[in-house]
Order: structure tokens, then C-alpha cells, then sequence
């Protein structure tokens, strides 16, 4: 690898904060959690709202919208694909919710949240976690 290109890849790392692969380092104390409430029963089309705070410290919340009943799956996976918090998982009635995230004993970097329905509909995004 050019030293020019490796010393670009160590930045971006530097970055977004994951110097040390989250499987390098300890395990967090206190996981990441999720509050799940449903904020409006109107049906909507299928989608997952940008992070608000993005990047946050401690927690950051988005928007859920489900067209119909469906079983739902909404996960928060690491920079490696490893997922890092179950934020919720159940059947979902149709209608706006509000998902908060909070970061517990998380490293800083860059995660991914995704929510999946029953159907196979998946949405994506990312947050950024900083300290």
C-alpha cells in the first residue's frame, strides 16, 4: 500500500473515531438502549428519519413511519457490521414512532441504524457517536 493512501485510510479512522476495532476493545459496561414510542397513528409510507443530534454524545433521536401492521426489526450495528444494540423488535402497528438512542458505554465512531419490516422493506442510516 502507497504510504500516501495509508496514511488517507489512518485519517479517516482517526476520524470517525474507530482507532481501536470495537473488537479490540472491551466490551461496553453499559450497552446502548432504545425508548420506542409511537407519536401519530396515521399510515405512512415506509421510512426511517436522519439522526437528530448527528453526531451526538449521549443520544440522538429518529423517526420511524410504518404503513401497515408489520413485524419490526430496528438494530444499531458498528463500523464492522457487527450489531451492537437490538433498539427494538416486535409486531409494529402502523403510525409514526420515535426512536431515542442512547449511547451507554458505546466508543465513539460510526454506526448504523437499520430497520427492517416484515415484508423485506430496509432503511438505513448513520450516526455518528462522539465523546
Amino acid at each position: 500500500m502507497p504510504l500516501r493512501h495509508a496514511l488517507q485510510v489512518f485519517a479517516a479512522v482517526a476520524l470517525v473515531g474507530a482507532a481501536v476495532p470495537s473488537a479490540l476493545a472491551a466490551p461496553p459496561d453499559r450497552p446502548a438502549r432504545a425508548a420506542f414510542e409511537q407519536v401519530d397513528d396515521v399510515p405512512q409510507p415506509f421510512r426511517l428519519s436522519t439522526a437528530r443530534p448527528n453526531p451526538f454524545a449521549a443520544s440522538s433521536r429518529l423517526e420511524l413511519t410504518i404503513d401497515e401492521p408489520t413485524t419490526l426489526t430496528v438494530a444499531m450495528y458498528d463500523a464492522l457490521g457487527r450489531r451492537v444494540a437490538l433498539l427494538h423488535e416486535g409486531h409494529t402497528r402502523p403510525g409514526t414512532y420515535t426512536l431515542r438512542i442512547d449511547a451507554g458505554d458505546l466508543p465513539p465512531g460510526l454506526y448504523i441504524v437499520r430497520a427492517q419490516d416484515g415484508r423485506g422493506a430496509t432503511a438505513t442510516r448513520s450516526v455518528a457517536l462522539v465523546r
